[in-house]
């Protein structure tokens, strides 16, 4: 007789949108939040809710009963033993929970971005994930993405050729958002940025408390020069991103799910070439916010892999917001990555 496996045990910290009641959004594709991956996914079990809001935990439990609600992170492992831990809090919080698994031999854990408040804690997350040992997983959810791992090894292959201009759109906070396109854009152009220029976007006033709209201008190690640009959410969302290469282009629209490739060709003008419409192509993957991280927590931990997205992308991803955030403040001036923190 077949032995079945069991189910690793699943406890979600931070009862909010992305923790669980994203999923009560009819037009969101499910699963829509932490919550409803654990329940989709055939390899986990939903057994427990930890916030420190009481009604944060009972709307959470409205939607997934069979799961326990607990205030305290501590009294949730002690009583629950889970075999993974979600940690879907704002970053201020992180550290401190982080640490909490890592005394309870917690052996996964999948954790909101950005991974930290800032670049001291983040690194101190680092650290202390590598001692523990525990698998542990950063959601930038384009990671885990097939369409981003072909732009990926595309662009590794030379099929652009030398990587010249690159823009990046996003909305709803550099923080929030922005993030999430500095660490796709650090992975598919298998590039380094080494400093910034930022200006705070005032007319974009769409974003999260404390974290503004802020464009930039990033140069990479290799030369290439990247535009962020923000835009007001009130008027819509968006997260696209455009690369142009020596022998091409590619074009990543609807939220990272549409993918269209444009080859160069001879032009009409003498020795000249542009970029050929005729033959372009497209394709489109689903893109999941929760569902791949688990996923991927669970491919690592029992396969022993690194994690494709894990703290030290996230202490890196930071480090660029930060820059760009310290020369909006200098009023546009040429700021390192790598400098004071």
């Amino acid at each position: 007789m077949k032995k079945t496996r069991r189910k690793y045990r699943v406890a979600i910290v931070g009862c909010g949108k992305i923790g669980a009641l994203f999923e009560a959004e009819p037009k969101r594709e499910k699963p829509a939040s932490h919550a409803g991956a654990a329940l989709a996914n055939g390899r986990t079990e939903l057994v427990a809710f930890v916030d420190t809001n009481k009604k944060n935990i009972a709307a959470a439990r409205k939607l997934f009963p069979s799961a326990t609600g607990y205030t305290s992170l501590a009294g949730c492992l002690k009583a629950e033993q889970p075999d993974i831990v979600i940690i879907a809090t704002p970053p201020t919080a992180r550290l401190a929970l982080i640490k909490e698994c890592a005394r309870a031999r917690v052996p996964m854990v999948v954790c909101e971005k950005p991974l930290a408040k800032d670049v001291r804690e983040a690194g101190q997350i680092e650290a202390l994930v590598a001692r523990s040992g525990m698998t542990f997983v950063l959601n930038y959810q384009r990671r885990f993405s097939p369409l981003f791992a072909r732009v990926h090894a595309d662009i590794k292959k030379g099929k652009l050729g030398r990587i010249q201009q690159v823009t990046g759109y996003y909305s709803n906070g550099l923080y929030n958002n922005g993030g999430h396109l500095v660490d796709a854009l650090t992975y598919v152009l298998g590039d380094e940025m080494v400093s910034a220029i930022g200006a705070k976007n005032d007319s974009n006033t769409t974003h999260p408390a404390g974290d503004e709209n802020v464009d930039a201008l990033l140069m990479t190690k290799k030369g290439a020069v990247i535009t962020l640009q923000s835009f007001d959410q009130e008027g819509y969302g968006i997260h696209d991103v455009r690369i142009y290469g020596t022998k091409g282009s590619f074009v990543v629209t609807d939220y990272g799910m549409t993918l269209t490739e444009m080859p160069a060709r001879p032009s009409r003008f003498t020795g000249i070439k542009q970029l050929d419409a005729s033959r372009q192509r497209s394709v489109r993957v689903p893109l999941s916010a929760t569902r791949d991280a688990l996923a991927h927590v669970i491919e690592c931990h029992e396969k022993r892999r690194a994690p494709v997205s894990s703290a030290a992308n996230g202490v890196s991803a930071l480090r660029i917001l930060n820059a760009i955030m310290r020369s909006a403040k200098r009023k546009g001036a040429l700021t390192s990555v790598n400098g004071p923190i």
